[in-house]
């Protein structure tokens, strides 16, 4: 696979996997480009990827962690979408559309790391393998960690936004 089939493939995913991350915007997109590049890089070197789309994350996911760590992470509002002019319904109901991505992603920031990275990974469509590799976990505990992270937000919204979340 080339180089730039594999960034014509990937670039949009990684940028919504940044802001899954809740990393502020020029933030993702230098770390989404080192991320390329140390892939190009990798290709250099005659390195042959089994899993390209895994290794990105992952290499995008540890970036991340070191940025996080240096910086203590700057919080972005990238819930707070800028929305069409419509009837009031509408708007109502983009509001609320809205308003429960920012509090799901909310509760996502409150979780610890490993929890958070699994619920994305498994929400962009990861198998147990290529979260396990990503991770770097053993491959028996991805099904207990993911269960024990949905359950921790199922229940957080339950008991703080019931409300919200039982309308529809």
């Amino acid at each position: 696979m080339s180089f730039d089939k594999v960034y014509s493939q990937y670039y949009h995913e990684l940028r919504r996997f940044g802001q899954q991350l809740n990393i502020c915007p020029e933030k993702r997109e230098d770390l989404i480009q080192e991320t390329f590049l140390r892939f190009y890089l990798e290709l250099k070197k005659n390195v042959v990827f089994e899993n390209p789309r895994a290794w990105l994350y992952k290499v995008l996911m540890n970036l991340f962690k070191t940025q996080f760590n240096s910086d203590k992470r700057e919080s972005c509002n990238s819930g707070n979408a800028i929305m069409d002019q419509g009837s009031s319904d509408d708007l109502q109901e983009k509001y609320l559309v809205n308003e429960k991505k920012r509090i799901v992603l909310d509760i996502l920031n409150k979780l610890p790391e490993r929890e958070r990275s699994i619920l994305l990974l498994y929400h962009n469509g990861f198998s147990y393998t290529e979260m396990a590799e990503i991770l770097e976990m053993n491959i028996s505990s991805v099904g207990k960690t993911l269960v024990r992270a949905i359950d921790k937000l199922k229940r957080t919204i339950k008991i703080q936004y019931h409300e919200m979340f039982e309308q529809n």
